[in-house]
């Protein structure tokens, strides 16, 4: 354990040590100190004695057999959280005095440092900080230090850790290190590490978004929002609107900012589709407890909700203008159905379907291929090779979530949004089979 009590005043020996000019003095100092009882455990008030040998790193220790559970649990948790960077400890111990404010005041609300609080029951892991309010358990947990490198290790870390306070009743909360923030405003996408992918929450707020996305799918059923906003998919998104906070320390100051954002599939790159910019809260905003833990300000989101509602409308109605000033453009040109339906009934009298099939590629993405037909962004290959996969696998479709006729409403919608004539001919190609 590297801390206890001197004098009264918690002390941190490892500190100490590292500062001293004189290294060894200040050990041998502090030894003892410790030899002639002056030192002792901050949990149980038992003696402490120093060990600074080669086999453990310096530290205090109680005497043999008689080391108490807290220190234990203290030694647990900083073993935990030694792969935190030192911002760790600054920005728990301001989300910590900010919670113990509000605890003097709310009779309901109970705020401890997770190992002090869960130490007694000998937890495997513990929260940052411990919060029950009126009986809902909150597990507090701040993460910093995450990149690529090691990326898998902290996956694990913190799906071990939500499932094991999940499994106990705790709700976790968790804060990221801003500096992991990296946000695409043009695209509305945010980038993300795998771990960061695994700690969004869902809340009161969330809920609202998903009614608000639920609400415009409604009114504009054959718009694809995200792509509307500039966002590519890797697979056709489910509105499922979830919160992720990065935390952002200047001194002795924090704010948080709050983004809500719907989940892209889970593979590399790892992103998300961005509903809003990411407004910040102060540390004590973000956390009064009510009901629940606020973690956002009702005003905003309420205006958050509005603008996007405000965006999406005068997307959705700049992109029927250009589409209705494409077809009038297309309508004076000639018509090339005639042509393609010629085209399509000559390949069928003089191809064989064992040369056709010789065109089909193995390694076909249907997906991205129904992704690109959706958003009219699909190639001349690509449709030629969508041409080739219905023809000969038509029967798969369904394992997708397919049918002909879902296929033929994507391909009616893509003709009149599509000029290129030679993607056109695939596309009513496949119309005709």
């Amino acid at each position: 354990m590297d801390i206890g009590l001197y004098l009264g005043k918690l002390i941190n020996i490892k500190t100490i040590i590292n500062s001293a000019a004189e290294r060894d003095s200040e050990i041998e100092k502090y030894r003892k100190y410790a030899e002639k009882e002056t030192i002792t455990c901050p949990f149980c008030m038992a003696n402490l004695l120093l060990r600074a040998g080669d086999i453990r790193n310096i530290h205090f220790a109680h005497t043999r057999g008689k080391t108490c559970q807290l220190a234990r649990a203290y030694d647990s948790y900083q073993a935990q959280v030694s792969r935190e960077n030192t911002k760790h400890s600054v920005i728990k111990e301001i989300i910590y005095t900010d919670l113990k404010g509000q605890e003097r005041i709310k009779s309901d609300l109970k705020v401890e440092y997770g190992y002090k609080e869960k130490g007694p029951e000998s937890w495997r892991y513990y929260p940052d900080i411990y919060i029950n309010n009126n009986g809902r358990e909150f597990a507090v947990s701040i993460i910093t230090n995450v990149h690529e490198i090691g990326d898998d290790k902290v996956v694990q870390l913190i799906n071990r850790r939500t499932k094991y306070f999940r499994d106990r009743g705790l709700q976790t909360i968790w804060f990221v290190e801003d500096r992991e923030l990296a946000e695409d405003i043009n695209h509305n996408m945010l980038h993300l590490w795998e771990a960061e992918y695994g700690l969004t929450m869902k809340t009161t707020e969330d809920i609202k978004w998903d009614q608000l996305l639920e609400d415009l799918s409604e009114e504009f059923p054959d718009v694809n929002i995200p792509a509307l906003f500039g966002y590519q998919a890797h697979v056709p998104l489910n509105f499922d609107v979830r919160s992720l906070y990065y935390v952002h320390s200047k001194e002795d100051s924090i704010t948080i900012s709050v983004h809500r954002l719907i989940l892209d599939q889970k593979k590399t790159p790892y992103r998300a589709f961005s509903l809003t910019r990411g407004y910040q809260l102060s540390i004590s905003h973000a956390l009064i407890v009510r009901d629940e833990i606020l973690l956002s300000d009702v005003e905003e989101e309420d205006k958050e909700r509005t603008k996007f509602a405000s965006d999406l409308i005068l997307k959705v109605e700049e992109h029927r203008h250009r589409l209705t000033s494409i077809n009038e453009n297309y309508m004076e040109q000639p018509n090339p159905i005639a042509e393609v339906r010629q085209h399509t009934s000559e390949r069928s009298r003089f191809t064989s379907p064992t040369t056709d099939s010789a065109n089909a590629d193995p390694d076909f993405d249907l997906t991205g291929s129904i992704l690109m037909l959706k958003n009219c962004s699909i190639s001349e290959a690509e449709a030629k090779q969508l041409y080739y996969y219905v023809r000969f696998n038509r029967s798969d479709l369904a394992d997708y979530g397919l049918t002909l006729k879902d296929l033929d409403k994507m391909i009616q919608f893509a003709l009149g949004r599509i000029q290129a004539p030679q993607i056109r001919k695939w596309l009513v190609d496949i119309q005709f089979l």
